[in-house]
């Protein structure tokens, strides 16, 4: 998706917000697999906005570059952030602007299914990372696609997931291909808000990827529907997606 041709990045940070908590317990997760001690330049790609950005800085005290194709996200991200350890380009994950071997680690959350060419993603990873370096990846996967939370109001929505999510075997075999072996997997449930009125409220917005491709009419009809189901649910239930924690490091 070009998401300079839509509506999303003037409202990703709302409809996407993760609390600062919970960003920094999926980071530090990862740090808990790779160390922190030889990690000092981490290269955050499909940063969009930057919302992980000083959260990686902060947890592995290093310098991050964030890469967006996305002008108009990147451009949003230069302007939320002034700490001297980031720094913004604008440039699509298959061609990174880094030098070759210049990078300790390289961050991907929910951006697997904008790739256009994920070999060919995986292969500039393996040109920018240095011998051990690794690459830490936040995304639903193909597999969990039935977790969810609107696919009873949004008919043509599971077609449209499918199509794009990789499935982990699909992506250990994309990574396998450039010597990349697999160093972990684990599976989190993320809560996406603390309960179905806000998770209505936040689909409202659009700026989920999936949800930016439904016709308006069926966009339109399911939030119609999310927003009747959040009267009758309870107050303290929280709508949930499984989301796979996915180490691999280069051998």
């Amino acid at each position: 998706m070009d998401y300079d041709r839509t509506s999303v990045p003037d409202s990703y940070d709302a409809g996407r917000e993760i609390a600062d908590d919970k960003k920094r317990a999926f980071v530090a997760e990862f740090a808990q697999i790779t160390g922190t001690s030889d990690i000092s330049k981490i290269i955050d790609l499909g940063c969009g906005t930057g919302r992980f950005s000083a959260t990686l800085a902060d947890v592995f005290d290093a310098d991050v570059l964030g890469v967006e194709p996305s002008s108009r996200m990147i451009a949003q991200a230069r302007e939320k952030h002034d700490d001297p350890r980031l720094s913004f380009a604008e440039a699509p994950g298959e061609a990174l602007p880094v030098e070759d071997s210049s990078a300790d680690m390289i961050f991907m959350s929910m951006v697997l299914h904008h790739l256009k060419d994920p070999s060919r993603v995986a292969l500039e990873c393996w040109r920018a990372l240095r011998a051990g370096g690794m690459v830490c990846i936040r995304n639903s996967m193909a597999d969990e696609v039935g977790t969810y939370p609107y696919l009873d109001v949004f008919p043509s929505i599971r077609t449209i997931i499918e199509r794009q999510l990789m499935t982990r075997a699909q992506l250990v075999d994309v990574f396998g291909q450039y010597g990349f072996s697999l160093k972990a997997n684990e599976t989190r449930w993320h809560d996406i808000a603390p309960n179905w009125s806000a998770f209505a409220e936040k689909m409202a917005l659009r700026a989920d990827s999936f949800v930016a491709q439904l016709s308006d009419a069926e966009f339109e009809t399911g939030l119609a529907a999310l927003r009747e189901k959040a009267l009758t649910a309870p107050q303290d239930e929280s709508a949930r997606l499984r989301v796979d924690l996915i180490v691999f490091q280069l051998d």
